[in-house]
């Protein structure tokens, strides 16, 4: 698995990732992740990813949330910039359970 350009798990490794590709700007991905790993290293390996891609979304969210905002769909820019907190508060609780599997 890869990471698309620029992306990182939290172990700084870029090869965590299968299927992504850029196209116009946009990241397209297929996830062939098991949902519950056979190993706790698997399973440090995919939080850190999962983190680190979900920071990445965030960015690109951010970012939509300005074009729309520029736009002039204020409501719209609102809803994203809500996600983006959703976000930020999901990886917040996946970075403590990240630290408590590389304990």
């Amino acid at each position: 698995m890869r990471n698309g350009p620029g992306e990182r798990d939290l172990e700084g490794s870029d090869s965590m990732h299968d299927g992504h590709d850029e196209h116009m700007g946009h990241h397209h991905h297929h996830h062939d992740h098991e949902a519950a790993s056979a190993t706790k290293e698997e399973a440090v390996a995919l939080l850190g990813y999962m983190v680190a891609h979900n920071e990445h979304h965030a960015e690109e969210l951010s970012e939509l949330a300005q074009n729309m905002r520029d736009l002039g769909l204020a409501d719209a820019a609102d809803e994203i910039e809500g996600s983006v907190a959703d976000f930020k508060e999901g990886n917040l609780k996946l970075r403590a359970a990240f630290a408590l599997l590389k304990q």
